[in-house]
């Protein structure tokens, strides 16, 4: 039997020995007792392993047991619960159907003898699964109780419960179950996943950064447009590509040397000096596991669909702004087309509409050149334009190292 494992499932249970052990006791403890069942009543009952729980649940109400207290060592003891119903099927079927009506508590010494011959049984079957070493009173205390619960049928009728309690610490280590693999991922090719695909990064002042606008060009110095990068689960697998032509563009620089002088010579504090790594990728893309498998054969696949994807510019964890892709002489770059306003700016949006036009003006005014960070620069803005900065310090987590 093979238990599947959900995301969800994976969050709730991945501390539980429960979950991970059920295969193990499903295949095991069902298979011995229903051996025992088998040899004890000549393959007249048919169980089913329906629960394993550390407390008694809902399957556990609803009926009378009779109950059977195994004692194993000193301090330890199994008990084995069977409902009413199933000691009633039990009797008929052994002892022959009795006229009078049924009730554990009239049980004769013959029939709870049967009852209990039939515990016994059961318990020797899956003797070679218990640990019967002694545990201080500590271990005892602190130690859950596994119910494993079986629905019984005796021919086509319903028969009853059966119960087994047993200490945790009485249970085997369960190894986890190594199983062959009986499908390809060739008969999967055209499941499509969800994953992201990173084009590179570059290191910018953070000062730049928080000046980013609307048409903005950043190159991506950290880049090569004959590969990109699958990121999955922390993960990155870079691949091959086949670079597309109609994302080439070109840029005149108009003199980046005399404009970087220029913006270092404008006052900085310790904040705006420091460096910080603009990452660059696709968000939301799907790929198939065949372009995936090819991914992982190290052969040049074609991503065509991936360019109609927006870019996505992330600090650490933090979004500044989207965009396309395009390429730059031999390096990736991304032309901005929405930056994400700060949280101190978004806060102050709703207060802006309501105030008259006049403001607005300013924004018709024509754009500066497009720049390139870290290589094409523009002068430095005056003092009006820094106090329209769209990010302030608090929106990145800043290590040490940067300062």
């Amino acid at each position: 039997m093979t238990t599947l494992i959900s995301e969800t499932s994976k969050e709730i249970n991945k501390n539980g020995s429960l979950f991970n052990d059920f295969p193990w006791y499903y295949s095991i403890f069902l298979k011995k007792i229903q051996n025992s069942t088998d040899d004890f009543f000549r393959k007249d009952f048919d169980l089913r392993l329906i629960s394993i729980s550390y407390e008694k649940n809902i399957l556990f109400y609803g009926d009378e047991y009779f109950v059977n207290k195994i004692k194993i060592n000193k301090n330890s003891s199994i008990i084995i619960k069977l409902s009413s119903s199933l000691v009633s099927s039990i009797l008929d079927n052994t002892l022959g159907i009795s006229n009078n009506k049924f009730s554990l508590k009239t049980l004769t010494d013959i029939e709870q003898n049967l009852i209990n011959d039939f515990s016994s049984y059961i318990y020797k079957n899956i003797e070679q699964y218990i640990n019967k070493t002694e545990v201080n009173r500590k271990v005892i205390q602190n130690s859950k109780e596994y119910n494993f619960t079986f629905y019984i049928k005796y021919g086509q009728k319903h028969a009853g419960k059966l119960i087994i309690s047993i200490p945790e610490y009485m249970l085997p280590k369960i190894e986890e179950e190594k199983r062959k693999e009986i499908f390809n991922i060739d008969d999967f090719e055209s499941t499509y996943v969800n994953v992201s695909i990173g084009t590179g990064s570059t290191r910018v002042p953070l000062t730049e950064v928080k000046a980013l606008e609307e048409g903005d060009l950043i190159v991506l110095e950290n880049s090569d447009i004959n590969k990109m990068s699958v990121l999955w689960n922390g993960k990155e697998v870079k691949f091959a590509i086949a670079p597309n032509p109609s994302l080439i563009i070109s840029i005149d620089s108009n003199g980046g040397d005399k404009m970087e002088d220029e913006t270092n010579t404008n006052s900085q504090n310790m904040w705006d000096s420091i460096l910080v790594d603009i990452v660059a990728e696709f968000d939301n893309v799907k790929l198939s596991l065949g372009e995936l498998k090819q991914i992982s054969e190290g052969l040049v696949i074609d991503v065509g669909s991936v360019y109609d994807n927006k870019i996505k510019l992330r600090v650490e964890n933090q979004i500044v702004a989207t965009g396309e892709l395009v390429i730059l002489n031999d390096r990736y770059a991304v032309r901005i087309d929405k930056v994400k306003k700060s949280k101190e700016e978004a806060a102050k949006q709703p207060a802006a509409k309501v105030q008259n036009t006049a403001p607005a003006k300013k924004a018709e005014q024509p754009k500066e050149q497009q720049k390139k960070l870290a290589n094409v620069k523009t002068p430095a803005k005056n003092k009006a334009a820094k106090e329209d900065e769209n990010f302030d310090y608090s929106d990145f987590e800043i290590e040490d190292e940067s300062i």
